[in-house]
């Protein structure tokens, strides 16, 4: 059974992501079987916390201010970082990283300096840039965040494929889309993409970044 440490883990990383309860009672279901975490193995309990770690809720606790991105456009940076390490661009999703990448882009030290907004649009533009240059995004010009969110987890899913980590069911076939709906089915997401929310798409976003990085993962250390 589930222990009181890891249904701690558990729930704590939940909050972090801002999981609703339906979205987490359909991951237990389509996952493990289960209505409750308490109801999970130790094996599935760890398992449930990789998985929801993977999703961005496991970010690191007791970190100081000065590691910490605030200020009015740190949202809108930390969600593009999480893109980008969703794409296995970035090697560390914590926001010390990130705020490495606005000092370049900005020669400012901290996303709360960025008051000005023609500072923070190099910071922003230039992530975003970076993104579809080397991960492959292709931004809508116009529309919604929901556009935007699933332009990414598209890019994620060709990488994926193309790196090896995802094999379409009918061989040559473009796994996009019906392949990776049935993938966020599997785990609990709506059965089409045309029923998926903001929120969805992170989800499934989060699973195949995972997935994308365990793969790169394996490949450095073959060539290694």
């Amino acid at each position: 059974m589930t222990t009181t440490a890891q249904f701690r883990a558990i729930h704590a990383a939940r909050r972090a992501l801002g999981m609703e309860d339906d979205d987490y009672r359909g991951l237990l279901a389509a996952r493990f079987k289960v209505v409750s975490s308490r109801d999970l193995s130790d094996a599935q309990a760890g398992a449930l916390i990789d998985e929801l770690k993977g999703l961005g809720g496991g970010a690191p606790a007791g970190r100081s201010l000065a590691r910490t991105a605030s200020g009015r456009y740190a949202p809108v940076l930390q969600a593009l970082w999480i893109c980008a390490w969703n794409l296995g661009l970035a090697r560390s999703r914590d926001d010390a990283a990130m705020l490495a990448f606005v000092e370049r882009q900005t020669g400012l030290a901290h996303t709360r300096f960025l008051l000005d907004p023609t500072d923070a649009a190099k910071a922003i533009e230039g992530l975003k840039a970076w993104i579809a240059r080397d991960g492959g995004v292709v931004w809508p010009a116009k529309g919604e965040a929901r556009l935007r969110k699933q332009a990414v987890a598209r890019a994620i899913a060709a990488r994926l494929q193309a790196a090896g980590g995802f094999a379409s069911f009918v061989a040559g076939r473009d796994a996009w889309p019906s392949d990776f709906e049935l993938y966020g089915y599997r785990r609990g997401l709506p059965s089409a993409f045309c029923f998926y929310t903001e929120r969805h798409w992170d989800r499934l976003a989060g699973y195949l970044g995972a997935r994308l990085r365990a793969t790169l993962a394996k490949h450095r250390e073959s060539a290694a």
